[in-house]
């Protein structure tokens, strides 16, 4: 009889590892705060923090401009609507990047040129070239200010498109647009789209974040030039922010706006008189093409 015996034996699988490294304890392989450079460990916070900042400010402005969209610039804004966004530029505000807005504004103390929208700088010599984070073509979102809320009551034409076009040292230009309200009504092209209105204001630096307006004349309406043609005209217009006739060099003045928010995507204003707050997304393809035509 033939009998089959089965041996079972034991398999030992080699380490992996090499045997120069097998010897090394666990404790070997760890990082000792002893070998920590000097200043990395502060680097690695400061980095930290930076990029939860930055995480929080996005998240921020996501959650701001859908509330903005949903309650039409704040013509169409509940109290509901309009708490919510107080709460959000509250917050908004705490983690403002921009040390120095009012950097190349005229008056401001800034020693160097501000490039792109204050995120970056480059040494300059030349005092009469200015560029800063203020510069460019900002398009309003959301106000609380009754003055500008004021206007959407005319029965006959409705608020379009409303900016604020910022050529730095000096130059701020409010520009409002309305449009017919019949004009859903009729056929495309039977009457004009929109009626422009531009108001010029000088501004001047009175502090790193401050800055003092002169309101000075509508510079275009119906879109004709009327600056040459009318210089004396002076219309019931708001001014965004306002003005009176102190002055923007006279720190006397009320007529400033202080800026609590800054990056390169969106502007956050508040004016003194007659109050309100102001937040503008950069219009970038109407920059590009004032840029142009200069």
């Amino acid at each position: 009889m033939l009998i089959t015996i089965v041996l079972t034996s034991t398999f030992v699988i080699p380490p992996l590892t090499p045997p120069c490294l097998q010897r090394r304890r666990a404790s070997d392989c760890s990082l000792r705060v002893d070998d920590v450079p000097d200043g990395a460990t502060d680097a690695v916070t400061e980095s930290r923090d930076s990029l939860k900042a930055a995480l929080e400010r996005d998240a921020l402005k996501g959650r701001l401009l859908r509330v903005c969209a949903a309650c039409n610039r704040g013509f169409g804004a509940s109290a509901l609507d309009r708490a919510s966004v107080d709460s959000l530029l509250d917050r908004l505000c705490r983690v403002d990047p921009c040390e120095e807005p009012t950097a190349g504004v005229t008056g401001s103390d800034a020693a160097e040129r501000w490039v792109g929208r204050g995120l970056e700088s480059a040494g300059w010599s030349d005092g009469t070239v200015a560029n800063g984070p203020l510069d460019g073509v900002w398009r309003l979102v959301y106000t609380n200010a009754t003055d500008v809320l004021s206007l959407d009551v005319n029965p006959v034409a409705g608020v379009g498109p409303i900016s604020q076009e910022i050529s730095l040292p000096d130059r701020v230009v409010n520009v409002i647009e309305f449009y017919p309200r019949a004009l859903s009504l009729l056929p495309a092209g039977a009457l004009p789209t929109t009626t422009r209105v531009r108001v010029g204001t000088r501004a001047r630096a009175r502090s790193p974040s401050r800055v003092g307006l002169t309101f000075e004349t509508a510079r275009e309406l119906l879109g004709i030039d009327v600056s040459r043609l009318l210089p004396q005209l002076s219309l019931p217009l708001p001014r965004l922010p306002g003005s009176n006739a102190a002055g923007a060099d006279s720190d006397a003045s009320p007529a400033f706006f202080d800026v609590r928010f800054l990056d390169g995507e969106l502007l956050v204003i508040l004016q003194n008189q007659p109050g309100g707050a102001f937040v503008l997304y950069a219009d970038v393809m109407a920059a590009r093409g004032r840029a142009a035509s200069l």
